[in-house]
């Protein structure tokens, strides 16, 4: 029994690979002896015997291995010239094919090579080889009957009628053509539009929309199987990596243990070709550049040989691969200098960007902190051509490092380029198509169009906010850059910001921004712009090349179809962010922050009912109202007002700073403060004015349901707590 047996699957494809060998090897065998001169032809026999040779090694299949070792030595002495080619060698080849097909049979049956001994054959193999006289071989079909008596008389299957024998693993699949395959996939490419533009037709006619239903569901199956022939797993590209390693380490001087992990993870064929050297130009960076040599290791308390970790893994639509090592990381301050010199970054700019941005320079043209240049690397070229080839098959490329720990370096690409999931947004009266792999939610803006404020207020939609150039919208505690894709595309004239529509919420690398769309398409219709629904459209759409003129501008990563016969173009998410420059995340929140200096520094000023002076910052402040005292209602100790359908929770400033509420007037005084789960109203007892503030925030000063205390016009106010009011 051979220990390959733990993974059938991977015998299963040497037994295909090796049967269509074996018949290659035939048809060359017949070849060969029309025409004894011809090298190439024999070159090739060679090679595909030593194939099958390799790897019956590599499974422990050591009869079939002594015996294709036989006839390597035999070939070898013909291809050396040494032997001329005649009957005799050739009878001997055709039986030592006969006898492989044979053993791969009998391993198909019953997992193992079998009883029968080889070594008659073998040593006839060595003698021809030799020059020495044998006796006549026997013809092949003899030699095939009497292979077929090696397999033991337990492990022979009883007979089957052809209905239910099963196939071989040769006939069990086939090798095609990736061409042929890639036209398969266009075909069902325009049968997706066709059944797209079906169900775009208004009908109640039940027999039609019965055979729609049903095209539907082959359609969608269809395509299914459609893409995932053109899958493979990943390990194509990972199985060459051992031995790449080991010999970077043993150039290098260092010891590398490498593991692998999630080969199975498949990904279409043109993307496994198109990552190859992009993998294998970050295999031999970690090596040369990450991982430290021996004693260097051991002085730093770590073992001497370093880790090298390949792991692939499905996630949210994209298959996403790591190479990490536990080596020296990457020295930020060098790339910082190194940034600055190239004139990348000023020194000014370099010191406010966090390390995660600096070390996104790693990725520039000729840029390289190798200290000297190596026949492995350090000529400042390969990670900018790592980039690039990523991005151009849609994928991406992010670096994380800390000294003395490690560096991982992700790559996240699509499961295939032919076909792929897509939101249709409507923007300025056009639909464009966003990639769901990197729609993260959708989030409806708050409008005033159509009321006083109240409405979304009490829906806690968020709204634009911060200046002109930088505008950001608040998004559970955290402010989000966002991008008026109108404006932006240059669908509309740049005016006055308006109110309401939708943000699409999208996430690249590092990256999280929005895009402020009209609305999306919702079912055969358009949704509207106050929200979206659950029926919000996720057209599976074809991905079409756009013109040269179009691909120039950066911002589209293709065309598609719609059912209508709609031609809409699909946003290329990383040309949009390369466009506008938005920082990473962390950087965009402290961008964002600062964006909106202007409002967090003016105050909304008043006196409680007692007369203790408090300030609320503006930019919190939905609406002021002034209501007739009997619209407050009591629900034990708290109190709400009623807004048309709903009710707005009330607390009272005094109450909020720790002291008694004063006794009701007739007329009450609102601040009303947006929150994650809708206003709050803060009852005061008169609003004094809107003053910007004349000092920092001492929050030294801070004392119950205030934030600390700063200067407003001429005096100082405390901040009222607001996280504390919303807490109602």
């Amino acid at each position: 029994m051979v220990g390959a047996n733990a993974n059938e699957e991977f015998v299963q494809e040497f037994l295909v690979e090796s049967t269509e060998n074996l018949d290659q090897l035939d048809r060359d065998l017949i070849a060969l002896e029309q025409a004894p001169g011809d090298e190439e032809r024999l070159a090739s026999i060679f090679r595909t015997v030593h194939t099958i040779k390799g790897n019956s090694g590599f499974f422990g299949f050591s009869k079939l291995g002594a015996l294709t070792h036989s006839g390597e030595h035999l070939l070898g002495r013909l291809r050396d010239g040494k032997l001329r080619l005649d009957d005799r060698v050739t009878g001997s080849l055709y039986s030592m094919v006969d006898a492989v097909r044979a053993i791969l049979r009998t391993i198909e049956t019953t997992g193992s090579e079998g009883d029968h001994d080889f070594r008659d054959l073998a040593q006839r193999l060595t003698a021809v080889a030799a020059g020495e006289p044998v006796a006549a071989p026997p013809s092949p079909a003899v030699a095939e009957a009497a292979a077929e008596v090696e397999t033991p008389a337990a492990a022979t299957p009883a007979p089957a009628s052809p209905a239910t024998a099963e196939r071989s693993a040769a006939e069990s699949s086939i090798r095609v053509d990736v061409g042929l395959v890639g036209s398969i996939l266009d075909l069902v490419g325009e049968l997706v539009l066709a059944r797209n533009e079906l169900r775009s037709i208004d009908t109640d006619d039940p027999a039609m929309l019965a055979a729609a239903h049903r095209i539907n569901s082959v359609t969608n199956a269809l395509q299914e199987t459609a893409v995932k022939t053109r899958l493979q797993p990943i390990e194509h590209v990972f199985n060459k990596f051992p031995r790449t390693v080991r010999d970077l380490a043993v150039a290098c001087g260092k010891e590398v243990q490498l593991s692998i992990d999630g080969g199975d993870t498949e990904l279409d064929r043109t993307l496994i070709e198109s990552i190859r050297d992009p993998l294998t130009h970050l295999v031999r960076n970690a090596v040369d550049h990450g991982i430290e040599a021996p004693d260097v290791r051991m002085a730093r308390g770590k073992p001497p040989a370093g880790s090298l970790g390949l792991r692939a893994f499905n996630e949210s639509g994209q298959v996403t691969i790591e190479v990490e090592d536990d080596g020296g990381g990457i020295a930020v301050a060098a790339v910082r200098e190194k940034a600055i010199a190239k004139g990348l970054v000023t020194a000014e700019q370099s010191a406010t960007l966090p390390d995660e941005r600096i070390l996104q320079f790693i990725f520039e043209p000729g840029f390289s902190t190798a200290a000297k240049v190596t026949s492995v690397s350090g000529r400042g070229v390969g990670m900018d051509v790592v980039r690039t080839n990523i991005e151009a098959i849609g994928g991406t490329v992010d670096i994380h490092s800390r000294p003395g720990v490690g560096t991982t370096v992700r790559v996240r690409v699509p499961l295939t380029l032919a076909i792929m999931p897509a939101l249709i947004v409507r923007v300025a009266g056009e639909r464009l198509a966003i990639p769901q792999a990197a729609v993260r939610e959708l989030v409806p803006l708050e409008s005033t169009g159509d009321r006083d404020g109240a409405t979304d207020a009490l829906q806690g939609r968020p709204r634009i906010e911060g200046l002109d150039d930088t505008p950001v919208i608040r998004l559970r505690g955290r402010l989000l850059p966002v991008v008026f894709l109108d404006e932006f595309l240059g669908l509309c004239d740049r005016g006055p910001r308006r109110a309401g529509g939708t943000a699409v919420i999208v996430r690249i690398d590092d990256h999280e921004f929005g895009l402020v769309i009209d609305g999306v398409r919702q079912g055969a219709s358009a949704a509207d712009s106050t929200g979206v629904g659950e029926t919000a459209s996720l057209s599976t759409v074809v991905v079409k090349p756009i013109g040269s003129l179009l691909a120039q501008i950066g911002l589209y990563a293709g065309a598609t179809v719609l059912g209508d016969g709609a031609v809409v173009l699909i946003l290329d998410l990383r040309g949009i962010l390369r466009a506008t420059h938005l920082p990473p995340v962390r950087e965009a929140e402290r961008a964002a922050t600062a964006a909106a200096v202007s409002l967090s520094d003016r105050y909304l000023v008043c006196h409680t009912a007692r007369g203790r002076r408090i300030a609320l910052p503006l930019e919190r402040i939905t609406r002021l109202e002034n209501l007739p005292a009997t619209h407050l209602e009591s629900l034990g100790e708290r109190h709400v007002v009623r807004r048309g359908d709903g009710f707005t929770p009330v607390v009272d400033a005094d109450r909020l700073l720790g002291g008694n509420a004063a006794t009701a007037a007739d007329a009450l005084n609102l601040v009303v403060v947006g929150g994650p789960e809708g206003p709050v109203g803060v009852a005061v007892g008169r609003i004094l004015d809107v003053l910007p503030a004349e000092s920092p925030l001492q929050p030294a000063l801070a004392a119950p349901g205030v934030c600390g205390t700063l200067a407003l016009g001429g005096l100082a106010t405390e901040v009222l707590d607001i996280s504390q009011g919303l807490a109602w």
